[in-house]
């Protein structure tokens, strides 16, 4: 791999990946498909190099664009705007000299790792070298408490140096842990545990349940905003908006015990959805403890009967760790929004220790079997690849 002298460029890191031992290259492949189609119509190429991703960037690429965009693959621990230049000691001088005038004042720590042994001189030898130079410049070096590291890196062909590091999202490639449900409600939680199951490899399929009267309404509201939020991380989701209903009139003597029977109706729902999409696994945004229906015996009752796994990945999260987490991730504004949530059935005295036997016993009076086979059939499907 040739470049031009000093040319600019994007050193991408994928950290996690690399330990994946014999199944590496599998991850980092489809990090690479990720990442080529998020940055579609950008003008730019992608290349590997050893333990990297180097993105070269076209005369009239946006960098900022560019930017923006990497910050929402999974996959990718840390990112690098760097130079290139000839690996050897004089040519890194030069480049290093002129970014060090260029540099703000930021206190600043010098770094560099050589791949290749076999050059003249070592990391020692180019630290020192540049240290003496920054010095002479008035940059401000420190080991310890520093603001920026200015970082070189040179192999065989190349020398890169780079002073911006842009923290990423880490986790592992969507699509790498295969397809999960996600029961999205109209409220905070649920977003947040989508964002964590993608940042796991998870690929997600949303299944909402609507108290409108037609899924028209339901899409005219703020559920697709929220898809389309969280599409940032994993392009043309496809949603499944399901009624309530069918289940509403099916449940009126449920009572106190409604709150449990429709948590177990929507994973019933789920686990059906799941078998269409060949998905294993469900993804909701229970927090233990924060809701009546949400107590052990209850999570318990509600999940009875279900064969495929139902994590919970905000299980141990306050609300005000949920709400940090939605607002860093650019849901919470819309999460907020007045909206009909079904979730939000408001009975009195809710039970808050269900028995499995009880849910069991309703859902054989109610029909529940039934209830999910006529509510999927009258779904309406959107997204998807």
């Amino acid at each position: 791999m040739k470049f031009d002298e000093n040319e600019k460029l994007i050193m991408v890191h994928f950290g996690e990946l690399w330990l994946r031992g014999r199944n590496r290259n599998t991850y980092i492949k489809k990090l690479a498909s990720n990442m080529s189609r998020m940055l579609y119509g950008e003008d730019m190429k992608m290349e590997r190099l050893y333990d990297r991703f180097i993105i070269r960037l076209g005369k009239d690429a946006d960098l900022e664009s560019i930017k923006k965009k990497l910050g929402y693959v999974f996959g990718i621990s840390n990112f690098e705007i760097a130079y290139a230049t000839s690996p050897d000691m004089e040519s890194i001088v030069k480049l290093a000299t002129r970014m060090f005038k260029e540099m703000d004042r930021k206190i600043t720590k010098i770094s560099a790792h050589r791949t290749f042994k076999e050059l003249p001189f070592n990391s020692v030898d180019i630290v020192n070298r540049l240290y003496g130079i920054a010095s002479k410049i008035g940059v401000e070096l420190s080991s310890k408490g520093f603001e920026r590291e200015f970082k070189v890196n040179v192999t065989k062909d190349t020398a890169f140096c780079s002073f911006e590091k842009i923290s990423a999202a880490g986790g592992l490639p969507v699509g790498t842990s295969g397809k999960g449900i996600v029961l999205l409600s109209g409220g905070i939680d649920s977003p947040v545990a989508a964002w964590y199951a993608m940042k796991r490899g998870v690929e997600p399929i949303y299944v909402h349940v609507y108290g409108y009267a037609n899924a028209e309404e339901a899409m005219k509201s703020k559920i697709p905003k929220i898809v389309k939020l969280l599409g940032r991380y994993s392009p043309s989701p496809k949603v499944y908006y399901l009624p309530s209903h069918f289940f509403q009139m099916g449940a009126l003597k449920a009572r106190k015990y409604e709150l449990i029977l429709l948590k177990a109706f929507m994973l019933m729902l789920a686990e059906k959805v799941a078998s269409f999409e060949e998905a294993g696994m469900i993804f909701t945004g229970e927090s233990l403890g924060q809701v009546a229906s949400q107590t052990p015996s209850n999570l318990a009752a509600a999940e009875d009967g279900i064969k495929i796994p139902i994590l919970r990945p905000l299980v141990g999260f306050d609300k005000q760790e949920i709400i940090k987490v939605a607002k860093a991730i650019g849901t919470y504004e819309v999460s907020i929004l007045q909206y009909k949530d079904v979730c939000s059935i408001n009975s009195r005295n809710p039970k808050t220790h269900t028995s499995i036997a009880k849910i069991k016993e309703l859902k054989k009076d109610t029909k529940i079997k039934s209830i999910v086979t006529r509510t999927v059939k009258s779904g309406a499907i959107t997204g998807g690849k």
